[in-house]
């Protein structure tokens, strides 16, 4: 059985791109913004994030490819037409997103994405018909609130935290 090693390659592509992100961040001016961060502060602590998070990923992901286990196939596994179908989900919804972020504000329309690629992702992976009746109306309530909580959040992080006005 074929081995595939585009898990690991991802991740080390993910360590690259966020390496370099951290030092072309660093280069930014100097520019008086509200609060006491810095310019670089908000891209540098991202690339440093997903830096630190891909690590352990390529470990697994390494382990994985290395082991005969990761090289047979799982019957989790996503066939390539559903992950063609994800891929097109989430484009289709970042668009709408960009179109729906001035009319309906920040808040609404961000709940409104984070939800719709919640249950949408749900629904394409076949997750959701594995679900009984009951549990798919908790997944729908989990969804909105957590889509609402988290669009929240990131809200206030940026309104009051780093003093970036989001249009509501």
């Amino acid at each position: 059985m074929e081995r595939d090693i585009g898990k690991p390659l991802f991740d080390i592509f993910l360590l690259i791109v966020s390496a370099s992100a951290f030092v072309a961040a660093s280069a930014l001016p100097n520019v008086d913004i509200p609060g006491d961060l810095s310019a670089s502060f908000f891209p540098q602590f991202l690339s440093a994030l997903v830096f630190i998070l891909a690590i352990p990923c390529l470990i697994k992901d390494t382990r994985q490819w290395r082991s005969k286990r990761g090289a047979e196939p799982s019957s989790s596994a996503t066939s390539p037409a559903r992950g063609v179908a994800q891929w097109g989900f989430i484009i289709a919804a970042l668009v709408a997103y960009i179109y729906t972020f001035e009319r309906l504000g920040y808040i609404a329309s961000t709940a409104l994405f984070i939800f719709l690629c919640v249950m949408g992702l749900t629904v394409i992976s076949g997750t959701w018909t594995t679900l009984s009746a009951p549990k798919k109306g908790l997944s729908v309530l989990f969804a909105l609130i957590f889509s609402v909580v988290l669009a929240g959040c990131i809200f206030y992080v940026f309104t009051d935290l780093f003093q970036i006005p989001l249009p509501t």
